[in-house]
């Protein structure tokens, strides 16, 4: 039941930045330039994030009247069965903090090595996964500055 009611919130959490990332992909300024703007790509990993979301929700109160119910948590043990979530979310801080100053792609590829590191059940292959996040990143550097438009904080080195 627990797990239940941590996707039930989740959904909810995550429908409701939802719609705060919509709003704020409304305020990204058209420059009229093709046929797609700049918030083309936002909206679409919006509208994802909502189709997601709900199916988090349905399966969620699905599950929450077919469980039994369970007994109550510590939450030092609810800490320990979300740490890999906690240490995500202070990534993810640290990502957004660090961007302005070393520039989207030294702050990327950091924070998805890191991310990865911590993730990732085997660290066996962490060259090779650390050669694709550097495509990746030069992929999508090149999608939001070239075809859509978005200026990326530039940093140290580009």
């Amino acid at each position: 039941m627990t797990s239940a009611k941590r996707d039930l919130l989740n959904a909810i959490l995550l429908l409701g930045f939802s719609g705060l990332a919509y709003i704020g992909s409304t305020q990204i300024p058209i420059q009229g330039f093709g046929k797609t703007e700049a918030n083309f790509f936002p909206n679409i990993i919006i509208a994802v994030l909502v189709f997601l979301s709900v199916c988090l929700l349905a399966h969620s109160i699905y599950r929450f009247t077919k469980e039994p119910k369970a007994k109550n948590v510590s939450i030092r043990n609810a800490f320990r069965s979300n740490k890999k979530v906690i240490i995500t979310f202070g990534l993810f801080a640290a990502y957004v903090f660090i961007l302005p100053y070393a520039g989207y792609f030294i702050a990327s590829i950091l924070f998805l090595i890191s991310l990865y590191t911590v993730l990732a059940p085997n660290k066996n292959k962490i060259i090779l996964v650390s050669l694709f996040m550097i495509g990746l990143v030069f992929i999508l550097y090149v999608v939001f500055q070239q075809v859509l438009s978005v200026f990326l904080p530039p940093g140290i080195l580009f």
